[in-house]
């Protein structure tokens, strides 16, 4: 429980929010019932289909089995063979694992290419929107057999009225939260007109916070920062916090993302496995996989010392092949070489650590250490002996880790803490300069300046931004600047279907370039803003200009950003009439959103 009591809540119809938090290697599922008058509860989903009992550590394996045709035949819990007789028994099943990260930003990649090797295994007929909706349905399938089966209150009083929260990586963006957005909508979790109400996103650092929050109620007596590093199969994920007034908290610095989570430690072992055993009887690609994920569901999480050595468990009693310390079933490692196979991740985690606290202007002595991978003893131990001065390396539930982001994406529905937000990119838009051959930057593009509408010689190619990297932003704040756009009257019906992009600088330099073309692989495209001005031009006065011989109009407008939320939200406005107007639609949405409100006139 939070330190405060949570209120009962005061809504009059009764709502079911689930937290679904779709991991690189294993998934959890929490939901919570918000009764009128009760006070809210969060639960776990403890059993999902495929399962033969209830499991404590509410976990299920990330994986969807297809058939050749891309059926599914399993998925979750379904897909171990030992326990499913049905799927044993099936020829040339598709094993598709790790799908999670095929949404990956460009920008965001493993940098070794056999640790890609899983993620290959794709129907030739799904793509990872598909594969990730199916994953979604099973999910769902799961939480309602189990709610149905275990609660007594009736799933026809929420069914319409069910609310979703979904997590992903700190390094996950608007278009990554489409694609989830659109696998939710093919699962049936909502329906397609009713997705952006119903569905919200979450960080997984940020559901972390409000996981430790709720376990660590001391910590809401905490005056200096926390950073949060949740550790996971595929990403380690570190968000940096600081408490403010009312017993909120703030982001202090942009979150990070990268990829060295305990997959890669399996991948590392494999490749060391395949080059140790290359000569022996055990060497097979089928025997090499067989013993790294014996070392993945056993050693990798009960290793504590390289001064040991690591007995994997694989085969029985007669499988020897002492020249390569095969013994009945087991290969024995030495300790140094599993200490060697964490130590990129170690090194990534300590960097990570470091960074934040030496680039925060608040003091960060409480590190908190979640996510599965988090369960290791041995990468525990190491952080504990690295940090031994002015920083505490704590893990608020050692028997909860792994369901620590699907408990705080409920929670984060429910109590809110976050409220101010780090932009970790800066955002903008491309813009038209008037060509001036005085300006050394204008001379040396003056090979594609353009005549615009308005007789003037533009140059293209510019970026001006809207909102700067580093900024802290509070959930209301607004970002807005005005622009103007001549257009013939052919163009204002083009204009309507590809108004603007909003573009993104991920570069590394603390503000963007004034021209795009000096790093042009630093800038992405977030989202186009569309807006319906086909009937805009009926209220306005066209000029003409002699140099074009065409006539054109001259439309103000604002690009407006709200980017203190969990999602990114972009606008363009003007003024109609006196009556203004706000339509908006991001690039990845599905849907249309209209608001209204005073604007500049043009």
């Amino acid at each position: 429980m939070p330190t405060h009591q949570r209120q009962p809540y005061f809504g009059t119809e009764r709502k079911l929010v689930i937290a679904i938090d779709v991991g690189t290697t294993f998934s959890g599922v929490s939901y919570v019932l918000l009764d009128p008058g009760a006070v809210p509860q969060i639960q776990p989903v403890t059993q999902f289909v495929g399962q033969r009992e209830p499991r404590g550590d509410s976990k299920v394996p990330s994986i969807v089995c297809y058939s050749q045709d891309g059926t599914v035949v399993a998925a979750g819990a379904e897909t171990d063979p030992e326990t499913n007789d049905a799927l044993a028994e099936m020829d040339d099943v598709i094993r598709v694992e790790w799908f999670k990260l095929h949404l990956r930003p460009p920008h965001l990649a493993p940098s070794q290419e056999f640790e890609l090797q899983k993620l290959r295994s794709f129907p030739k007929n799904k793509t990872p929107v598909q594969v990730f909706g199916d994953f979604l349905r099973y999910l769902f399938h799961s939480t309602k057999k189990y709610i149905v089966d275990s609660e007594l209150w009736s799933w026809d009083s929420v069914e319409r009225n069910t609310y979703f929260v979904l997590s992903h990586p700190n390094g996950w963006e608007g278009k990554q939260q489409s694609q989830m957005r659109k696998a939710a909508i093919a699962a049936d979790l909502v329906d397609k007109s009713e997705a952006s109400e119903r569905i919200s996103f979450i960080s997984e650092g940020e559901a972390s916070l409000h996981f430790c929050l709720n376990k660590n109620p001391n910590l809401h007596n905490e005056r200096d920062g926390i950073l949060v590093v949740d550790c996971g199969g595929g990403t380690i994920d570190v968000s940096a916090y600081s408490q403010t007034i009312k017993r909120r908290f703030k982001e202090i610095m942009p979150p990070e993302c990268l990829f060295q989570g305990s997959i890669f430690i399996t991948c590392r072992a494999k490749e060391y496995l395949r080059q140790r055993l290359r000569n022996s009887k055990y060497g097979s690609d089928d025997e090499i996989e067989a013993i790294a994920t014996a070392f993945d569901k056993i050693n990798k999480c009960t290793f504590n010392s390289p001064n040991t050595p690591c007995y994997v468990k694989f085969g029985g009693l007669k499988y020897n092949d002492p020249k390569f310390d095969i013994r009945s079933g087991s290969i024995k490692i030495a300790g140094t070489q599993i200490a060697s196979l964490f130590e990129p991740a170690l090194q990534v985690i300590i960097q990570l650590i470091n960074r934040q606290r030496s680039m925060s202007t608040v003091t960060i002595k409480t590190v908190l250490l979640v996510g599965g991978f988090a369960r290791s003893e041995y990468l525990f131990s190491q952080l504990k002996s690295h940090f031994t001065r002015g920083v505490s390396i704590t893990r608020p539930d050692i028997t909860h880790l792994n369901k620590a982001v699907a408990d705080g994406a409920a929670s984060y529905y429910l109590d809110h803490y976050v409220t101010a937000r780090v932009s970790k990119y800066s955002y903008g838009l491309m813009i038209n300069t008037i060509f001036d051959p005085t300006n050394p930057e204008h001379a040396h593009r003056r090979n594609t300046r353009f005549m615009d509408a308005d007789g003037k010689y533009k140059i293209p190619g510019g970026f001006d931004t809207i909102l700067k990297k580093g900024t802290t932003v509070n959930e209301e704040t607004e970002f807005r600047q005005s622009y103007t756009v001549h257009l013939t009257p052919k163009e204002f019906t083009r204009w309507t279907e590809d108004c603007t992009f909003l573009k993104c600088y991920q570069g590394e330099a603390e503000s963007p370039p004034e021209w795009i073309d000096l790093e042009p692989n630093s800038f992405h495209d977030t989202c186009v803003i569309k807006a319906d001005v086909t009937n805009v031009k009926e209220n306005m006065n066209s000029k003409y200009e002699p140099p074009t011989q065409k006539r054109y109009y001259r439309f103000g407008h604002d690009v407006k950003m709200l980017f203190g939320l969990t999602e990114l939200k972009a606008y363009v406005t003007w003024k109609e009439n006196v009556r203004s107007r706000n339509l908006f639609r991001e690039r990845w949405w599905l849907t249309w959103h209209q608001g209204v409100e005073k604007q500049c006139v043009f």
